[in-house]
């Protein structure tokens, strides 16, 4: 990527997200930082990171995006090509994890996890990717996991929604192809992340599991 790539990332708050945005930045790239509640649960995480930008002397703008929510998205990228003007990269980061035996999740809370693995990354790409034709050039990246080509046990439900991720993923290449957008899936391996703390809990008995796939 040369240093005008504008570059939008959802799930900005932690972990890659974060990472992803720090890079890119002190690379020279627009970076445009997405997360959901900006202004309320994610307001400590924004200031966190605009006094990063400050201390390094890079810009980062942030952006409110839900991926579960349509109208968010559609006014996050939005936001994004009325500044811009255009979008080169889409970073889908965004996820949800849970851990535990199969039979204790609801069917609602599986459903959860798709919502934002799956569903949150089709609504990105459906918002991003008319751009992305339009100007014959981009790239999009979807953060998977190892789960996504392996299952662990008390790991179901999660490593279904990276198999179907990058299902997407794989065929949205072939289609892509000849307009002059990649699609490309990252699995990072295992590291601990602010997210296991957080999110990877037991849905039968609320408390957080040991776990250290993103």
């Amino acid at each position: 990527m040369d240093s005008s790539q504008v570059v939008l990332i959802t799930g900005s708050n932690s972990g890659f997200g974060r990472l992803a945005v720090e890079t890119l930045s002190k690379a020279g790239h627009q970076v445009y930082a997405s997360m959901r509640q900006l202004h309320t649960k994610n307001a400590e995480a924004a200031k966190s990171l605009q006094e990063w930008a400050e201390a390094e002397k890079v810009i980062v703008k942030l952006v409110e995006i839900d991926v579960t929510d349509e109208a968010s998205v559609q006014s996050g990228v939005g936001q994004v090509l009325a500044e811009a003007g255009r979008i080169d990269v889409l970073v889908n980061n965004a996820g949800f994890g849970v851990a535990g035996v199969q039979e204790a999740f609801t069917l609602a809370q599986t459903q959860s996890v798709f919502e934002v693995n799956v569903f949150g990354v089709l609504r990105m790409c459906r918002a991003v990717l008319p751009t992305m034709r339009a100007q014959r050039a981009g790239l999009v990246i979807h953060i998977s996991s190892g789960l996504g080509r392996m299952v662990l046990p008390f790991m179901g439900p999660y490593a279904a929604s990276k198999f179907a991720l990058e299902a997407l993923g794989e065929a949205m290449r072939y289609e892509l192809l000849h307009f002059g957008v990649d699609s490309v899936i990252v699995e990072p391996g295992a590291i601990p992340l602010p997210i296991l703390g957080a999110r990877y809990s037991c849905p039968k008995t609320r408390r957080p599991c040991k776990a250290t796939e993103p």
